[in-house]
């Protein structure tokens, strides 16, 4: 069972654990929408007889998808790709007044395959793709790589990304406000890597699929040689090592966010040294700090995680384009498949 908010992609091992169990499943997913909807295109949920993994936006939308998903299981209707057209309002008697496509996936030993090679893409690819054919429901989804514009009607089939576009976050201390941050990061859209050369702090952190923790001997070096990462969060145990990250992170030109826990003293502080240290007026205006301007009054570890946590997804955000292939590549990759 997956713990926490499940990612874009947590699907395709919670699909395969389905199939490995000989547990029959329908993955519902939003492939189109309209106006205003509680959730965008590509959320998902996982229905299974006794129990569903994900969302499609709650409420009413959601208990009519899970009963559509165990009809199929039950074996009332056709076990086939299908589409359900929602309009909220009149349907759904929901307020947000826009309108849904939601495709039902079933999923079973034959599944297998294409589930396995979706894995596989999206570990190795994060250009990879799920095709799904809207028209032709015996056709088994086919994953592809793709670079060029799209061709494709939308009408005619789903184009599924694998690329899991969550800003990472490295977290250097797993103290009590490290810990409360993780615990509410996990119903967050964020990838956390925690380091932390305590490992009795480390065991407390809360197990989420998002939240990776590493307890290595030295911090310095995971910080000179931080990739792919977005964000950094400095709070730990000392104030000597918090300089020192600072220093260093503060020079990665990538990261969008360069956070340190503390006082205005301790900012100022760091502050001066950073400047007597060498790293220009630039490098150190990277610095926040004190961390979560925008929060509620109180120091609890809970109300700094709810502040801060903010501030990171702000600078983190980046608009993401949609997945792209042309008709060529399409029939190309089809064959194959």
């Amino acid at each position: 069972m997956i713990r926490g908010a499940p990612g874009p992609c947590d699907w395709i091992n919670a699909a395969l654990d389905s199939v490995a169990k000989a547990r029959p499943a329908v993955l519902a997913i939003i492939c189109g929408e309209r106006g205003s909807t509680p959730r965008e295109s590509g959320s998902w949920i996982l229905i299974g007889e006794a129990q569903s993994l994900g969302s499609v936006g709650g409420g009413e939308l959601e208990r009519t998808i899970i009963e559509a998903g165990q009809a199929m299981l039950a074996g009332n209707g056709d076990w086939t790709r299908s589409i359900v057209h929602c309009v909220l309002g009149p349907d759904m008697r929901q307020c947000c007044g826009g309108a849904l496509e939601i495709m039902l996936q079933p999923i079973d030993a034959s599944a297998s395959l294409w589930l396995q090679k979706a894995r596989a893409a999206q570990r190795a690819n994060n250009r990879a793709s799920v095709l799904f054919d809207k028209t032709h429901t015996d056709i088994p989804p086919s994953v592809i790589d793709h670079d060029k514009p799209s061709t494709v009607s939308a009408d005619a089939v789903y184009i599924l990304s694998l690329a899991d576009d969550r800003p990472a976050l490295a977290l250097f201390g797993a103290g009590h406000v490290g810990r409360a941050l993780c615990t509410i990061a996990s119903q967050l859209p964020l990838r956390l890597s925690v380091f932390d050369s305590r490992k009795d702090q480390c065991a407390q952190v809360p197990a989420s699929p998002n939240i990776d923790v590493h307890t290595p001997h030295d911090l310095l070096p995971i910080a000179q040689d931080l990739r792919h990462h977005d964000a950094a969060l400095v709070m730990t145990h000392n104030h000597a090592l918090d300089y020192d990250l600072c220093r260093i992170l503060l020079t990665h030109t990538a990261l969008r966010y360069t956070g340190l826990i503390g006082s205005q003293a301790k900012a100022r502080r760091f502050r001066k040294a950073l400047k007597k240290d060498g790293l220009t007026d630039m490098q150190i205006a990277r610095l926040t700090s004190p961390i979560g301007a925008g929060a509620p009054s109180g120091k609890e570890p809970g109300v700094i995680a709810l502040g801060v946590l903010p501030e990171i997804l702000k600078a983190c955000r980046v608009d993401t384009g949609e997945s792209s292939i042309t008709l060529q590549q399409v029939e190309t990759q089809r064959a194959a498949s």
